[in-house]
């Protein structure tokens, strides 16, 4: 009796084992018939929260729904294998509302290895997904953000939020360093899947190391080596090019600007901007350093594809503001930062279509661009044609001395006039054609020696504008006797055929006005007018010709004599007839 009561003991043993075996091995991630008893063992940072997907993204034609489409994933960092049996996943808001429960039925994670749960039926689990826990936890958040925690009996073992959820993105842990629970805590080092494709249109690394590096302030990865960024003090950087107005392409994808480091620096965080504009600077993000040693440039432009932006070569960054062309009333300019340190910065007041402003190398110094004339036209082509040498040394501009002049190449000083030397003696201010393209005034030198035009400025006293200043590297010399001749055009197609036009100026002549000729803030020469006859220019009677005689209007008289192919009339850059 005491036998067979013994054998139904076994049979009934091994029964009850055989059910429990069954039940802990079908449970796969069902909450109800979850085992009673709490895992053992698991100590905080065990167990590290290392990526969560919260919104799927469905193929064209297919269901959106997120119900069986979530996952997070963990990882053990505790250097051992650990049975998840009884382990607590809490999903919740992150001030704790809406909290839901499950306890894991089954489950082993490897040392250094990752494990991933999903929302999903267990017979219904991707290859992704190592266990489904159903529908317990709720729906993840795709606004708001949420809050996912492991604990094991009483012990919290790690908890994480989540936040910035995309629609077929998964949030990572910083992919730089192995997962760690209280680095998690940083929503700063979290960033967005985007290398790894797991399923169709959705992005993250389940199961595997995470893909992304997240943009860390005053940090960057070297190698796979986190270190601090060696961020450029004022001066380090030098901007040494800017194309303003591209030719060949249009200005939104082929404007760039060039730089040279003077010292080894990170271009880590730092942004590039226009002084007078009310955009935000563009700012160069990167969680790898981006390192410029000592001599080398680093090109930023509008595209980076240099089959839009003219054919340019690598660009490391790129940038949204437009640049202009520059006047002396609406400079162009373009400063690089650093935080709100300015590192270098430069105006120009005149570029040329489809040519680049280039600083002479001998000038790579952050205070000598501050001067316009350290800068010429770009010269030699690049890609599809225009003019400049983006990424490369600069061609040299042979830029002289302040106060000298290239005199057939020999920097010699620039000679000004002498008191009384330059006489404004002829002046056309209603032509036959525009009065933007045909105006113009003449001066003559009578003295002996010769004289520069180089950095007058002819300006009207009547009006508040600045002086347009003659800026040429070259002498522009005015020989005794000699005339020279200013106008709105210097295209004799477009002047009315004007004999060689020695300088521009931008501003109207009215019919009753005045002009003048500076030397810094020393007047030269000044006339007044109060009618101007049509289609005739008012020349001054040779008898008159000095700087008293052109003071009274009635020593001027209309010009006779024909020149270009309309009706007007007047000697342009020549002797005047007598008046009557």
């Amino acid at each position: 009796m005491r036998n067979r009561l013994n054998l139904f003991a076994a049979r009934y043993t091994l029964g009850t084992s055989l059910v429990a075996t069954v039940t802990a091995l079908s449970v796969g991630g069902c909450g109800p018939d979850a085992p009673a008893e709490t895992c053992k063992g698991i100590l905080p940072g065990d167990l590290v929260i290392s990526e969560v997907f919260a919104d799927y993204a469905a193929p064209a034609g297919q269901s959106g729904a997120d119900a069986g489409q979530e996952w997070f994933e963990v990882y053990n960092a505790s250097g051992r294998d650990i049975d998840l049996k009884g382990l607590t996943l809490l999903h919740a808001r992150p001030d704790g509302s809406k909290e839901e429960q499950h306890i894991v039925g089954s489950g082993v994670v490897g040392s250094n290895t990752y494990f991933v749960f999903g929302n999903v039926d267990p017979d219904l689990a991707p290859a992704w997904v190592n266990y489904g826990y159903g529908a317990e936890l709720g729906e993840m958040f795709n606004t708001g953000g949420g809050k996912i925690s492991l604990s094991c009996g009483s012990t919290e073992v790690d908890v994480a939020q989540y936040d910035m959820v995309k629609s077929g993105r998964a949030r990572e842990f910083d992919g730089g360093v192995a997962p760690e629970y209280r680095a998690n805590d940083d929503l700063a080092r979290w960033c967005e899947a985007s290398g790894n494709e797991f399923s169709q249109g959705n992005f993250g690394s389940p199961g595997e190391k995470s893909d992304c590096i997240p943009v860390l302030a005053g940090v960057c990865n070297d190698a796979g080596n986190m270190r601090p960024t060696v961020a450029p003090l004022p001066g380090e950087l030098v901007i040494t090019e800017v194309m303003p107005g591209p030719a060949k392409v249009s200005d939104t994808v082929g404007e760039w600007v060039e730089i040279e480091a003077k010292a080894d620096v990170d271009l880590n965080g730092i942004a590039l901007d226009r002084a007078g504009d009310s955009s935000m600077p563009d700012v160069l993000t990167s969680p790898n350093c981006v390192h410029l040693a000592k001599g080398s440039r680093a090109l930023f432009a509008k595209s980076t594809d240099n089959l839009m932006n003219g054919g340019l070569p690598t660009v490391l960054g790129t940038f949204k503001f437009s640049m202009v062309a520059g006047s002396v009333a609406a400079p162009g300019d373009v400063q690089v930062l650093a935080g709100a340190t300015v590192i270098d910065s430069i105006k120009w007041t005149k570029s040329v279509a489809g040519k680049s402003l280039a600083l002479d190398p001998a000038a790579t110094d952050a205070s000598a661009n501050d001067d316009e004339s350290n800068f010429c036209n770009g010269s030699a082509t690049y890609g599809l044609g225009d003019f400049g040498t983006p990424g490369a040394v600069n061609t040299a501009c042979n830029v002289v001395p302040v106060g000298m002049c290239n005199d057939a190449g020999v920097p010699r000083n620039i000679v000004k006039p002498a008191a009384g030397q330059l006489v404004i003696t002829e002046f056309m201010a209603s032509p036959a054609g525009a009065d933007g393209d045909q105006e113009w005034f003449e001066i003559k030198n009578t003295g002996a020696a010769a004289f520069d035009l180089n950095g007058l400025g002819l300006d009207r006293m009547g009006d508040t504008a600045l002086p347009t200043v003659i800026t040429s590297a070259d002498c522009k010399s005015v020989a005794g006797g000699a005339y020279a001749l200013f106008a709105h055009k210097t295209d004799p197609a477009v002047n009315d055929m004007l004999p060689a036009v020695d300088a521009t100026f931008t501003f109207a002549m009215p019919g009753a006005g005045d002009i003048r000729v500076m030397d810094g803030a020393t007047m030269l020469d000044a006339i007044t007018w109060t009618t101007a006859v049509n289609n005739a220019s008012s020349a001054l009677d040779p008898d008159f010709t000095d700087a008293v005689g052109n003071d009274t209007a009635a020593n001027f008289c209309p010009g006779t004599a024909a020149y270009g192919t309309s009706t007007n009339k007047g000697t342009p850059k020549a002797a005047n007839a007598q008046c009557p």
